[in-house]
């Protein structure tokens, strides 16, 4: 055997040890490869919360903003700016837009130049601040003093109460109470408003004897009570609680709700506007059907 070839043996040896050692890491390539992303379903969320329920429109948003904080909580025909410095009531108006963005301008009424504006977005709006689901709608809102902000909106959906049909009794079925409305419309409206009780709906209204009607009212907390009045003066005669097992034939459906600040928010149904004789809104008629 020639001298060096221990020697050369030796080396490959060594060699192939190398080798084995150097062998790891390929093992760790996969750890190369993106791992999943937990929050990659949130585009397709987004865009179903973005979406409305059938037959449903925003009639609610509830933007935020930071650096520095705001808030504006749009309804209808008014809306709340929040600030570090308080809180502003605006009286304004909440538009549709053709592109499915919704406008809103207001000022307070004792202070109609101090104009609050904003435009909101169908988008994708994550809160800078804070971790969470991806919000339906973005805003820009310019302030009276001339300074701008952007944040996200969350939406809150209802019933299309600009696209109510007006309420006809002509129409309706003999076993439907809202056909007497036109002649016991003064004594609901005097009931629901003056009889002491905190009324969320009238269920039913019907006529009795010697000139006089019963409203049947349906307060904030589920209880019922029964209002009669006068249809000639519109005293209110007395104001009796209902028990729980009295259910007049015909009995909420449909369902009077008054005419308030803020219009009734409804989810489900279909709904009707009560029209006085000078044109303007006086109720509205809620029929629950599917809720």
């Amino acid at each position: 055997m020639n001298a060096r070839t221990p020697i050369a043996l030796a080396l490959l040896l060594v060699l192939a040890a190398c080798s084995r050692e150097a062998a790891p890491p390929p093992a760790e390539a996969p750890a190369e490869s993106p791992a999943p992303v937990a929050e990659a379903p949130a585009p397709a969320e987004a865009e179903a919360e973005a979406a409305p329920p059938a037959g449903q429109v925003p009639r609610a948003f509830l933007c935020r903003g930071n650096e520095p904080f705001w808030a504006l909580d749009l309804a209808v025909d008014n809306a709340l700016l929040k600030t570090p410095e308080g809180e502003t009531v605006l009286a304004g108006e909440l538009r549709a837009t053709d592109g499915g963005a919704w406008t809103f301008r207001g000022a307070p009424e004792d202070s109609p130049g101090d104009a609050v504006g904003a435009v909101l977005s169908p988008a994708q709006c994550f809160d800078t601040m804070a971790d969470g689901p991806a919000m339906p709608f973005s805003a820009a809102v310019n302030f009276p003093d001339g300074s701008t902000a952007n944040g996200c909106c969350t939406a809150e959906y209802g019933l299309d109460l600009g696209a109510a049909p007006a309420f006809d009794a002509a129409t309706k079925a003999d076993d439907d109470w809202s056909r007497q409305l036109p002649s016991l419309a003064a004594a609901v409206s005097r009931c629901a408003l003056d009889a002491g009780v905190a009324t969320d709906v009238v269920t039913k209204a019907w006529p009795m004897n010697r000139g006089k009607a019963t409203v049947r009212l349906h307060d904030s907390g589920m209880a019922r009570f029964d209002c009669l009045v006068d249809l000639g003066s519109g005293e209110i005669e007395s104001v009796q609680a209902v028990p729980d097992t009295d259910t007049a034939p015909g009995e909420g459906s449909p369902l009077w709700l008054p005419v308030r600040e803020n219009p009734p928010l409804l989810h489900c149904g279909r709904v009707e506007r009560v029209v006085g004789t000078d044109g303007a809104t006086t109720g509205w008629l809620h029929y629950p059907e599917g809720c």
